[in-house]
């Protein structure tokens, strides 16, 4: 298990320069943007522009703070040509080549999102909200749990106060990932299980570099 606190977390801008993003965890651990397998951020979106372009990811959007945004996009389908995104939302997954201009609801928002190499792993992302929970990932070889708000507590006795990460991982193989999470009244929590392609021999060769 790893644990990342706010003292981690490393602020930087975009990709394409059009804002700020707040980096919380990268695998490979040192990867960099052309070479990362997933990367968690935050990022502070504070006027209307262009999503950033990123080949071969697969990425999944939620909004933490502000009224929220809106995504246009040049997609194929009418009903997803703009989709409104606010803080009642469900995550929202998109490809990283797709052409994305993204338009403020009433001002600024503060967005979480996970990207994932897609011929490396796949990604699944939901939001928890008080009360007690059991996870039980049996194709995912690792799970990151983000604390929006609130206080949370994992079985194995970690605790999560709110901006605070962990990442569990497979203990052995194919045993999947069992979690249960006590989450406080009025708490908001992210689980983003990861599954890697090419098990274990993708994944073994992963984690080892990290």
């Amino acid at each position: 298990m790893r644990k990342w606190t706010t003292r981690d977390y490393r602020t930087m801008p975009w990709k394409n320069g059009g804002g700020s993003t707040t980096e919380l965890a990268i695998f490979p651990e040192g990867a960099g943007m052309d070479h990362f397998v997933w990367r968690l951020s935050t990022a502070t979106v504070a006027q209307d522009g262009p999503f950033s372009h990123f080949a071969q990811i697969d990425r999944s959007l939620a909004i933490l703070t502000g009224a929220g945004l809106v995504l246009k996009t040049d997609a194929d389908s009418l009903a997803e040509k703009m989709i409104s995104l606010t803080q009642e939302s469900l995550p929202h997954r998109f490809a990283g080549e797709d052409n994305i201009f993204a338009e403020l609801i009433d001002g600024t928002v503060v967005d979480l999102n996970l990207m994932t190499r897609r011929d490396v792993c796949q990604h699944y992302m939901q939001r928890l909200s008080a009360g007690q929970h059991l996870i039980h990932a049996e194709d995912a070889q690792q799970i990151l749990v983000f604390c929006e708000k609130g206080r949370a507590q994992l079985l194995n006795q970690t605790s999560l106060e709110a901006g605070e990460l962990v990442l569990l991982e497979e203990e052995q193989e194919a045993s999947g990932i069992r979690c249960h999470i006590e989450a406080e009244e009025a708490s908001l929590l992210y689980i983003m299980r990861i599954s890697f392609l090419n098990y274990p021999a993708q994944h073994g060769g992963m984690h080892a570099v990290s």
